[in-house]
């Protein structure tokens, strides 16, 4: 029996395994700046964030001018744009969404820009599938926060997250969700699983085609403490 309203898929890690690409573009462009971004750097720091706050962050954290912010962005996509050229939604992973569909209205919950989300839903014929589709330019206050989720829901016709259940595969955006009162699965293309439940996931899977579709639809509220999840406060980035 299907107990779940709604779900709602983060991009980056989830959908798309492409953040080894997103770290790879940051380290490229930093790096006539005398910014060494390793991966475990980046991944506990500036994952969560939208390319534009994670820029802020690193300026701020390399004591680099902000002046450099606008140019630095624009470098930024480029050069992800040309690493990750190539890269697709896995079929695996469609055929999930495709199911999920059917049954449940799905959404997607991204940091990452429109056009970047846009045109990975499009090349795998997904487009058409989600309710709702909210990425960097739709909040002002991007995940770790809840705003993008609450945003969500709203766009899906539905009041609250209870019920509902978000997946994630950064504790930040794991945070941000239960925040926002859902509950979340994680997904360990980025971070442990320990690391994950720690943040509040109530199950952990290796990637996103590894769902058991019916398990999903059969989560209770009470398995991942909804009741008490909007309460939850969201790491906010450091000044």
């Amino acid at each position: 029996m299907t107990t779940v309203r709604a779900i709602l898929f983060d991009f980056n890690g989830v959908l798309l395994e492409d953040e080894t690409f997103h770290w790879r573009a940051f380290r490229e462009v930093l790096r006539p700046f005398g910014v060494t971004l390793s991966r475990a750097r980046y991944n506990a720091r500036y994952l969560v964030f939208d390319d534009r706050t994670a820029l802020e962050a690193i300026l701020r954290d390399s004591r680099l001018p902000r002046a450099e912010l606008e140019s630095l962005l624009r470098r930024k996509r480029r050069t992800h744009a040309r690493l990750a050229r190539r890269l697709r939604i896995d079929p695996r992973a469609a055929r999930l969404v495709r199911d999920m569909a059917r049954r449940v209205p799905i959404a997607v919950v991204s940091g990452a820009a429109r056009s970047e989300v846009r045109s990975a839903l499009e090349r795998a014929g997904l487009t058409r599938l989600f309710g709702a589709v909210v990425t960097a330019e739709d909040v002002r206050r991007p995940k770790p926060w809840p705003d993008a989720y609450r945003l969500a829901m709203r766009r899906l016709g539905l009041r609250g997250g209870r019920g509902s259940v978000a997946i994630e595969d950064s504790p930040g955006g794991v945070r941000a969700a239960r925040a926002a009162g859902l509950m979340v699965v994680g997904v360990t293309t980025s971070f442990s699983a320990a690391v994950l439940k720690r943040a509040g996931a109530v199950r952990v899977v290796p990637a996103l085609h590894g769902l058991m579709v019916e398990k999903l639809l059969s989560l209770e509220p009470t398995e991942a403490g909804g009741a008490t999840a909007s309460r939850r406060r969201p790491i906010r980035p450091r000044s």
